[in-house]
This record gives C-alpha cells, sequence and structure tokens, in this order.
C-alpha cells in the first residue's frame, strides 16, 4: 500500500482497503497459479472468500474482472488459472490434495 492509501496492482489503483480476511487471503494463494494480484482482481468484484467461488464458472468471472477493469486483462492462461481457486472452493476445502 502506498503512503496515500492507495492499493496498487500493477498499472491499475484502486482506493480501497482489503477487506478479504488475511486467513481467506492465505486460502486463496494456495490454490495453483494463484498470487497477489489474482486476488486483488477477485476483491475487485467482491469475492471476499474463498468459498465464494463455489460453483462458479471461470470464463465469467474472468469476465467480471474484464467489466470491472473497463478493458480485456484476463486471457486464457487466466482463465485456467481462475480454474484452480474454484476448483478448490468446490471441493471445500482449503488445503490442495495429494493430486494438485
Amino acid at each position: 500500500m502506498l503512503r496515500n492509501g492507495w492499493v496498487g496492482c500493477s498499472a491499475t489503483l484502486w482506493k480501497h482497503k482489503s477487506v478479504i480476511d488475511p486467513r481467506e487471503r492465505a486460502k486463496m494463494r494456495k490454490a495453483h497459479s494463484i498470487g497477489p494480484k489474482m486476488i486483488a482482481y477477485l476483491e475487485k468484484i467482491g469475492i471476499e472468500r474463498l468459498a465464494d467461488l463455489k460453483g462458479a464458472d471461470p470464463h465469467l468471472v474472468a469476465m467480471r474482472i474484464d467489466v470491472a477493469l473497463e478493458r480485456r486483462h484476463i486471457n486464457r492462461l487466466g482463465v485456467l488459472a481462475l480454474a484452480n481457486p474454484i476448483e478448490l472452493a468446490n471441493r471445500g476445502t482449503d488445503v490442495p490434495g495429494p493430486d494438485a
């Protein structure tokens, strides 16, 4: 976070404080290919818990992120990355299984 209260993510800046609980953030980070930027994008569209992604379609989540950013940003690989926390949420666990 910058001194003036802005939370930066790449070239896009949002003026808000994090609403995701640190424990939930840690659960999301356990999904393969999900890092701080993707979590910031999820937060931008109102996803605050891993359970919020249960049953979600990664293509629709990607589209919501693109709309929130007002540009096409999430590509095919981003959609594949979004499928990982969705799968984790669908399994109902916060720890990846042995095949993850």
